[in-house]
């Protein structure tokens, strides 16, 4: 037999070489995002908010590092679409609310208010372009299809893409509520309803119902937004996560009650969501703290957000919206 060139054979040892590093590197991206998972149940069970708010841009840094060697990695791009909401929606945003009461401020409070701003709706981007790459794996070009026909996109997303479907469009919502004075932003609404409305057909009880805290949000926040959809999907929301009542409860207070001006609603949500247990679900502890959070500010802005007495609309009873809870 004719002898190999040594140009040849160690060409093949380079090939192979590579292959084990390719292999190597692979094996150990899959091993940090089983770490990630498990990490996840870590973060969301913690009674110090400070510490996860000190951690996260570690956490979110690993994240993007790691998707530089695994770009199409769809539990990393769903830990990242996730993982950057949490961090603007908890631990960005929050800081605005000492800089930008319902009051009047000085303007270079109101300067850095909206500079807080822009950063958590920047964030909340980067979260949206990572879930549209997460369904972009299986579903090539889906995030263009979005923009242009949103219902139509939607119905290629399969029940394995609910995850992603729902956090991508909790990223996208989260950045349209922060850029409201933009039109190009809110331009996209469409597709948070479109990737809500395909998620809950194909699995209603997703996260104890987290679609229908969403589209709960959704109804009542948009123009032409459908109270009565609104109604229905905080009844079922109530139901199906009762492990996460304050945020559904100040969902409602704050996208309902201050729009009817139905202060007695408004304040018994509040209270309600004050006087939560958080040790009942530790599985949640750090969701529900950062609710509660949320609620001690409304609380104190409360005297802002209306504008005299504690009758609404409809009746001073406070019972309209307030069925199942």
């Amino acid at each position: 037999m004719p002898r190999v060139p040594r140009v040849y054979c160690f060409a093949q040892i380079l090939i192979i070489a590579s292959l084990i590093g390719c292999s190597l590197k692979k094996r150990a991206v899959d091993t940090f995002v089983d770490v990630l998972g498990e990490a996840e149940g870590v973060y969301l069970s913690e009674d110090d908010p400070e510490l996860v708010g000190s951690a996260l841009p570690f956490n979110l840094k690993t994240i993007e590092t790691l998707l530089v060697s695994s770009p199409d990695n769809r539990s990393l791009l769903l830990s990242a679409a996730k993982s950057f909401s949490l961090y603007a929606y908890g631990f960005v945003e929050p800081q605005a609310w000492k800089l930008s009461p319902v009051s009047p401020v000085k303007y270079d409070e109101l300067e850095e208010s909206e500079r807080i701003r822009k950063r958590a709706a920047k964030l909340y981007r980067r979260g949206y372009d990572y879930g549209v790459r997460g369904l972009e794996v299986e579903h090539p070009g889906i995030g263009s299809r979005l923009k242009k026909n949103p219902e139509e996109a939607a119905r290629n997303v399969e029940l394995p893409d609910v995850p992603l479907a729902v956090w991508t469009a909790a990223a996208l919502g989260g950045a349209i509520g922060l850029s409201k004075d933009d039109p190009e932003s809110t331009a996209d609404v469409a597709v948070v309803g479109a990737l809500l409305e395909r998620a809950l057909l194909l699995d209603e009880d997703f996260e104890e119902g987290a679609t229908h805290e969403l589209l709960m949000a959704y109804e009542a926040s948009r123009v032409g937004g459908s109270r009565d959809k609104a109604l229905r999907h905080y009844e079922r929301a109530l139901a199906l996560g009762s492990a996460k009542s304050p945020s559904i409860w100040l969902g409602w207070a704050e996208r309902v009650s201050v729009s009817e001006q139905n202060r007695r609603e408004f304040e018994e949500l509040v209270e309600r969501s004050l006087a939560f247990d958080v040790e009942a679900h530790p599985e949640n502890r750090l969701l529900n703290l950062l609710a509660q959070r949320r609620a001690r500010w409304l609380k104190g802005n409360a005297d802002e957000l209306f504008l005299e007495g504690l009758e609404g609309p409809h009746g001073s009873d406070g019972s309209d919206g307030l069925e199942g809870t």
